[in-house]
């Protein structure tokens, strides 16, 4: 009797403990529901009007987000640049159009805004943030206008203090210049599109004007090349190098940068007989020394000069080649 007494009240002890846990099952919280995107992010980028730019970006944190944002707002402006080339094209005429669209590509890409304002932001995950930027069209053209004169002065100034320099000087200076100038072609154009107002084509001429500048230095650019007779086969190679790379090699000395060698042999006779060739080079603008080297030549002595100086010459184009015209000659000339 006793023992049904204990197994009904085990039974009973079961019951409310199954009945107790499967309560508390059923009372769990359910699970939060995630939050919807917003539809800024996953809808197209409200259109630019005339006062203001807009720019969207995502990032593994807000300040990538707003860097992408930025990016993406100039490279809009970039797109818009580059399908008016071909009206720059006509102005300055000096680049290929591939060549031109790289340049506008690369500059547009480090344009900096600093006018912005942050409208719209929104935390999508544990790594992953996006924005929504403006900026207002008028404060950023003047941002940039007032890079521009910056710049445009500097390269004024830089061309100003060329013009009492040697001529290889001047021609180095004014190739970089034209191409520093080349540069600002994407700024100049980005200001157009947001000011109306801003004279393009002046300023598109101040690039055409420097690169005209460049390439009436480098018609100017003449060299001559004056040996004595041993020094003959040298002052070949270097003729050919110069003509190959694009300068003129002319025959006379007037108003030519003046290449002057002069060697000299000395045989050190032996088991095996070596001579010995100093060949020394001058270079000159007008009266001027400009650059200029002592190069030994080493060559085996086999009972012939002529074959010594065949060799020299074999090996001295191999210089010219291995370690460029300015290390071996000394003068500094932008050959690119």
């Amino acid at each position: 009797m006793q023992s049904k007494k204990v197994n009904a009240y085990l039974v009973l002890l079961l019951t409310i403990f199954a009945i107790t846990f499967s309560g508390c099952a059923g009372s769990k919280p359910a699970p939060a529901k995630k939050a919807p995107t917003p539809k800024w992010i996953t809808s197209v980028l409200p259109s630019d009007t005339a006062t203001t730019m807009y720019g969207m970006g995502i990032g593994k944190n807000r300040e990538i987000a707003i860097n992408t944002a930025l990016s993406d707002m100039v490279a809009k402006l970039g797109t818009s640049i580059e399908s008016s080339y071909h009206t720059d094209q006509k102005v300055t005429n000096s680049y290929s159009t591939l060549e031109a669209r790289y340049i506008i590509k690369s500059e547009v890409s480090k344009i900096k805004v600093n006018n912005y304002k942050v409208i719209k932001s929104y935390k999508m995950s544990y790594r992953e943030f996006a924005v929504m930027i403006e900026t207002d069209k008028k404060k950023f053209a003047e941002g940039l206008k007032a890079d521009l004169k910056i710049r445009k002065k500097s390269i004024e100034q830089k061309y100003q203090a060329l013009k009492s320099r040697d001529i290889l000087t001047r021609y180095n200076g004014k190739k970089a210049l034209s191409k520093e100038a080349d540069t600002l072609k994407p700024m100049i154009l980005m200001i157009s599109q947001l000011d109306k107002t801003f004279d393009r084509d002046k300023n598109l001429q101040f690039v055409a004007d420097k690169q005209k500048e460049f390439l009436s230095e480098q018609k100017n650019l003449q060299f001559f090349v004056k040996s004595d007779k041993k020094s003959t086969p040298f002052a070949n190679k270097i003729k050919n190098y110069l003509a190959q790379n694009g300068f003129v090699v002319t025959s006379s000395s007037s108003h030519a940068v003046v290449i002057k060698l002069h060697t000299k042999e000395n045989i050190t006779r032996g088991n095996i007989s070596i001579a010995v060739l100093t060949l020394n080079v001058g270079v000159y603008d007008k009266r001027d020394r400009i650059g200029g080297k002592t190069i030994i030549l080493k060559e085996r002595y086999n009972s012939s000069l002529a074959s010594v100086y065949k060799n020299a010459a074999v090996h001295f184009e191999q210089d010219i080649k291995s370690q460029g015209i300015n290390n071996l000659i000394g003068i500094n000339l932008d050959i690119k």
